[in-house]
């Protein structure tokens, strides 16, 4: 196996909190230990030793069609073995989480995708927020900037040898940015800039926007934009106005890398190898399996040597520091403590109602959080700096510890101030915009929480 394989497609936008991978080529551990009963629906797990490289002829690819530079390390064959933790519909459009990502990418393209190839150093330099050609070739902005013209990739073929043409990109997008037939469309909004989108020709697709968005290029290359085939569902949509197949089972009619040909529902998936993938001479995998297991229990089948990869998106705190200290660097790739916008929990005040549209007790509220108990007890001391400063060092849009630390209550962060300092000064500032208990001359302000079951340990740091 390469060190980058075409299954991190897609999940460049989900990392969080990565602390380990296993790493390429290695035979997974024979102890006769069965960690958490690992279910293998008929699967053999344990033989996955690659075969010898590829040799490729007299002359060797640099890159692959697409432009992707090719491993000269890589090994040709085997079945990574990886593993996911929810069940979910498969319409990567609708949703915020779970397995229609990895899904959907391995067995399908974008129009353009972030990187997902490089070196550790590559990583630190944020190069995985590059966008490179997928399905299309090339793209430009007019010079006015109300309209990005693509060109498509000629003789990309759906799997049912119908080609890949502007219209399955043109009803991809507008399906996902007008939530037609989708229960809903959580990125739809990225796209109010877009007006129309148009086919010239088959291989030709333009973006038409009402005013010029910098970001649209960004937007456009997200990792959850699947393009799927339009003259399998607009008919379907069309006559239903619903896309129930869509979000019920995988594509049948697909574009990528590799083929599924078993799924068991919270139990595996098993792709092979797409000997036709354009994109030739990849994937270098002759497959891949995923297996459904707890998230307490992958980290044990990977300190066991029973999978390749677990949590694509990263492990907690408590779970990061047991591999560190259990799974030797002989099986185990270890990666920078990193943080992603999709694992940064947040509060969200009711601006529009008393209190909350003061702007002093909105400072007061930031004051009075200690972030860094939170980032101890909650997260183990793995966080680097909280949602409001961005999700340093893996965007490029966050800003340097030293700027943070001059926004009210995240100087507690880096030392500028202390948590005692910080509330102290929130104690004065209701003081000072008269939120006082009248009895007690003390400060005094009553606050309702609403809690998402997904971040209910943060509570209590938060209150």
């Amino acid at each position: 196996m390469s060190r980058w394989t075409m299954l991190l497609v897609g999940l460049v936008a989900m990392l969080a909190l990565v602390a380990a991978a296993c790493g390429p080529g290695e035979e997974p551990a024979e102890n006769g230990e069965d960690p958490a009963a690992i279910p293998t629906v008929g699967m053999d797990i344990t033989d996955s030793t690659p075969p010898t490289p590829a040799t490729g002829g007299e002359t060797m690819m640099e890159t692959s069609v697409s432009g992707i530079p090719l491993d000269p390390d890589a090994r040709y064959g085997g079945t990574l073995l990886t593993s996911y933790t929810i069940e979910s519909p498969y319409i990567p459009w609708e949703e915020a989480a779970g397995i229609a990502f990895p899904v959907g990418h391995l067995l399908n393209n974008m129009l353009i995708r972030p990187r997902t190839w490089g070196t550790r150093e590559d990583f630190s330099n944020n190069a995985f927020f590059e966008f490179k050609p997928d399905l299309a070739t090339a793209w430009e902005s007019s010079a006015d900037g109300l309209a990005v013209t693509f060109t498509l990739r000629d003789g990309v073929q759906w799997s049912d040898n119908t080609p890949v043409t502007c219209n399955d990109i043109k009803w991809s997008y507008d399906t996902l940015r007008q939530s037609r037939g989708l229960r809903r469309s959580p990125r739809g909004v990225h796209f109010k800039a877009v007006d129309t989108i148009t086919c010239p020709d088959d291989l030709t697709v333009v973006f038409n926007l009402e005013y010029a968005k910098p970001a649209i290029i960004e937007v456009i290359g997200q990792p959850y934009n699947v393009i799927f085939p339009a003259h399998v569902y607009e008919k379907e949509f069309n006559d239903t106005g619903d896309l129930a197949s869509m979000r019920d089972a995988p594509s049948s009619v697909t574009s990528g890398a590799y083929r599924l040909v078993h799924h068991t529902p919270a139990e595996a998936y098993i792709f092979e190898r797409n000997d036709n993938y354009w994109d030739a001479p990849l994937p270098y995998l002759d497959g891949v399996q995923m297996q459904f297991l707890s998230r307490t229990n992958v980290p044990v089948a990977l300190r066991a040597g029973r999978l390749h990869v677990g949590n694509a998106s990263g492990y907690t705190g408590s779970q990061a520091d047991t591999l560190l200290q259990e799974c030797s660097q002989e099986i185990c790739q270890f990666w920078p403590r990193v943080i992603a916008s999709s694992f940064s929990p947040a509060m969200f005040l009711n601006k529009n109602r008393e209190p909350w549209n003061d702007p002093a007790v909105n400072e007061a509220f930031a004051l009075a959080i200690d972030n860094q108990n939170y980032i101890t007890t909650v997260r183990d001391d793995w966080y680097v700096l909280p949602t409001g400063c961005g999700f340093y060092p893996t965007s490029p849009w966050a800003m340097p510890a030293e700027r943070c630390g001059q926004i009210p209550g995240f100087g507690d962060v880096i030392g500028t101030t202390t948590p005692e300092q910080d509330k102290e000064r929130a104690r004065q500032i209701l003081v000072d915009a008269g939120y006082v208990d009248s009895s007690t001359g003390e400060p005094s302000l009553d606050l309702t929480l609403a809690i998402w079951q997904p971040i209910q340990v943060d509570a209590p740091a938060f209150i």
